[in-house]
């Protein structure tokens, strides 16, 4: 297994910082506290730059906030200069593990994402030597199950840079989902628990393909399908997964979301049901995004949001939409809203 060691000058580069906050500003460059953060931008980066060089580093504490689509969850917000930390962080580390990664894991990994993955998975399904039966898994509160220690020990497994470990471990250490219990957990809404959570599953990525050997494996965050012509070749992979995120991740399976199901009953995954000759939306986000839309179609009739917000959201659905049989749902999209707001 190939390591890396001087990360530390690279990473502590006042060029990587730079760049780190290029990048964090990229999504929302005019909220109050970037602009505040831009004021003054050579002075608090070059006060970045010595914290981290002199060890003096500290992550802020979070934001907390709920969000109820489309599950209850809480999101961990961190500061602005936190963001910019993690994101040089990023620049270092994720081209090495990115390298490892299978083919078939699609989340949080440029020239990946739903899209890829649902095409993929199309790809198998509507083909001729589509196999007959799938198994679907994921992982119980994943994020908040991550066992610290374990995920450190993966990844001094590859990054031997010290320093480096000292501020990857901090960010690890900086949250906590229990007061109680500060081994597990990685907050959702921090840059780096994307890659975290990649680099955690890849254990089991690696398992999956080169132990047992399977062909048709397909991973999205903790979410993940197989596909095999046995039923009871299936059942024989559950059980082995099952005792290998125990053992080695200290994972578990829900019960109520793990089955096997025929492929022609359609595979359900990344948003959309795959059938052999069709493609169907789930009808979980159809329902959603129609209540969502009658409230956007309230607020815009009120001036409370844009005519830009309002078809950002259209537009966002009915891209994902285009993929799927799903003509006479359009229809019903385009009178619920109007042509004249949509064109």
């Amino acid at each position: 297994m190939k390591s890396y060691n001087n990360l530390w000058e690279e990473f502590t580069s006042f060029k990587n910082i730079y760049n780190a906050y290029k990048r964090a500003r990229k999504s929302n460059p005019n909220k109050k506290y970037i602009l505040k953060f831009t004021q003054n931008l050579e002075k608090e980066l070059f006060l970045i730059q010595e914290e981290l060089i002199s060890g003096n580093f500290n992550f802020s504490p979070y934001r907390n906030f709920k969000v109820y689509e489309p599950k209850e969850r809480i999101i961990s917000a961190p500061c602005f200069r936190d963001v910019v930390v993690q994101h040089a962080i990023i620049n270092i580390i994720e081209p090495i593990f990115d390298k490892t990664f299978i083919n078939n894991s699609f989340a949080c990994r440029k020239g990946k994402g739903t899209f890829k993955g649902f095409l993929e998975i199309k790809k198998l399904v509507q083909s001729k030597k589509s196999p007959k039966y799938y198994l679907k898994q994921d992982v119980k509160k994943y994020f908040p199950s991550i066992e610290k220690e374990v995920l450190k020990y993966i990844i001094k497994k590859r990054i031997k840079d010290k320093q480096l470990l000292v501020i990857i471990y901090k960010i690890i250490d900086s949250y906590s989902f229990s007061f109680l219990n500060n081994k597990k957990g990685i907050p959702i809404g921090n840059l780096t628990s994307q890659l975290f959570a990649n680099i955690y599953l890849n254990e089991l990525d690696q398992y999956i393909k080169h132990t047992l050997k399977i062909k048709h494996y397909y991973r999205y965050v903790d979410d993940f399908l197989i596909f095999s012509n046995s039923k009871q070749e299936l059942s024989i992979f559950r059980r082995k997964i099952k005792l290998f995120l125990k053992n080695n991740l200290l994972l578990t399976i829900p019960k109520n979301k793990t089955y096997i199901n025929l492929v022609d009953k359609g595979v359900d995954f990344l948003g959309y049901k795959i059938y052999p000759t069709k493609v169907k939306l789930r009808k979980s986000n159809v329902k959603r995004f129609i209540k969502r839309q009658k409230l956007n179609n309230l607020l815009l009739n009120s001036k409370k949001i844009s005519l830009i917000n309002f078809n950002s959201s259209l537009f966002s659905f009915l891209g994902y939409a285009n993929y799927a049989n799903s003509y006479n749902l359009l229809i019903y999209v385009f009178e619920i809203n109007g042509f004249d707001r949509i064109f």
